[in-house]
């Protein structure tokens, strides 16, 4: 396995544990992170329940394997699974752990700091790459063809619905101006057209301007929204009786969803919102780590 130092600090760890000691089996309890990453969050939970077994799940085989390798000091207790958490299936965590349904389910939607910084796949403005932004390399879309292929008409509404970016007439005219001499192929190249377009005192403070035009290009490419609706509703469905699902969102249109297929859950006599409000990081936790300035959790407990 591959050696490296984790680099990703995870996001909320006292307020997840704190739901998870509300699952009924403590005794032998199973988890699923089906969001693995670098593995942050199951290694406390693996620490936590000294007795518990996890299911690793990531859509990423280079995350997962970066997960495996810090687990490694929990042999026999955490059995890797590649692919879309939101196509893990009941059959899946019978192979792996010997039980259909777990106590415990974590999804962190957030990018992983390895995306952006090492994959090399497109990801952020501040180094030049090709536009890719596949989460796994096994995707048929890239961001290429997002930005080089789709209509006015499509671009325009992934800006709008997936980026809520003001300057989206603006940048959509500018990049069927650019693509018709020469294709939009780099991070670069994207980053500078975007800049170009929207006027510098409207620039935001903390980060370029091209932020929104990146997420919305990502989203689109690994359909990540209609993931994580299709997701919580499977995955819930997967908790034992007593079992929690903790959801951590890092944007108000991954957040929105959440919240609806919660409600829609709780509707029935089968699960219960613990959260009236989304649980937001602590200042302790935000000077830690900054970038948890966005993440809000909520939980539901299977009844």
């Amino acid at each position: 396995m591959e050696s490296f130092k984790p680099t990703h600090i995870p996001v909320l760890p006292k307020e997840i544990l704190e739901y998870f000691h509300e699952i009924e089996n403590k005794e032998t309890p199973t988890f699923l992170d089906g969001t693995a990453g670098e593995g942050g969050h199951s290694e406390l939970i693996l620490k936590e329940f000294p007795t518990a077994k996890l299911v690793l799940n990531d859509r990423d085989s280079i995350m997962l394997s970066r997960a495996s390798t810090r687990l490694s000091i929990f042999p026999g207790r955490f059995f890797p699974l590649e692919g879309n958490f939101s196509e893990v299936e009941a059959s899946d965590l019978e192979e792996r752990i010997g039980s259909s349904k777990v106590d415990g389910i974590l999804l962190d939607l957030g990018i992983s700091t390895y995306h952006l910084t090492s994959s090399e796949r497109g990801f952020s403005f501040k180094n030049e790459e090709y536009l890719d932004m596949r989460l796994d390399e096994g995707g048929k879309l890239t961001a290429y063809e997002v930005l080089n292929k789709y209509k006015a008409e499509k671009l325009s509404q992934i800006f709008r619905e997936y980026g809520e970016e003001n300057w989206t007439k603006k940048i959509v005219e500018k990049i069927l101006l650019v693509r018709k001499k020469n294709p939009i192929r780099t991070t670069l190249d994207l980053a500078k057209l975007v800049e170009s377009v929207i006027p510098r005192k409207f620039w935001p403070d903390k980060t370029h301007p091209s932020f929104r035009v990146f997420q919305a290009v990502r989203i689109e490419v690994n359909n990540e929204l209609g993931h994580i609706r299709e997701g919580i509703e499977n995955l819930s469905n997967l908790l034992n009786k007593g079992g929690i699902l903790c959801v951590i969102s890092f944007h108000s249109l991954e957040d929105r969803i959440v919240k609806q297929v919660f409600r829609e859950k709780s509707k029935g006599e089968m699960f219960s919102i613990l959260t009236r409000k989304p649980i937001t990081p602590s200042e302790e936790e935000l000077k830690v780590n900054p970038s948890s300035r966005s993440a809000k959790l909520r939980v539901l407990k299977a009844l």
